[in-house]
């Protein structure tokens, strides 16, 4: 059986399927100035960076990923081991703006939650 997304969890998938998409973009720009001998410095950076959109990019996973972590505390509220170890959810929330750590560990579950369930 197929597994259900949220409309969470689908923009955020394709938010960071552009991301990575846009990145190879400025990864192979990049290496195209090195191959043709050009020096790449933070200019060359800078121009390619606005060129590509990675900015941009870069925003929307972000906005993707705070609407996936913010969906995700209202739809673990009910499981049992949300309920079981609620105190160390709720410090992983806290750890989420500053932790990276603890972003990515919020991420992982966001996307391993199964809609037939929530």
């Amino acid at each position: 059986m197929k597994k259900k997304h949220s409309r969470a969890q689908i923009d955020y998938l394709a938010s960071r399927e552009h991301f990575l998409q846009i990145s190879n973009q400025a990864d192979k720009r990049i290496e195209e100035l090195k191959e043709q001998g050009h020096e790449v410095g933070q200019e060359e950076m800078e121009e390619i960076v606005e060129r590509v959109g990675l900015h941009r990019a870069y925003n929307e996973l972000t906005q993707a990923e705070n609407v996936l972590i913010n969906w995700t505390q209202t739809a673990i509220k009910t499981e049992p081991e949300f309920i079981q170890k609620k105190d160390h959810f709720e410090a992983l929330y806290e750890k989420v703006k500053t932790d990276a750590e603890a972003r990515g560990a919020i991420l992982n579950l966001a996307m391993r939650l199964n809609l037939d369930k929530v």
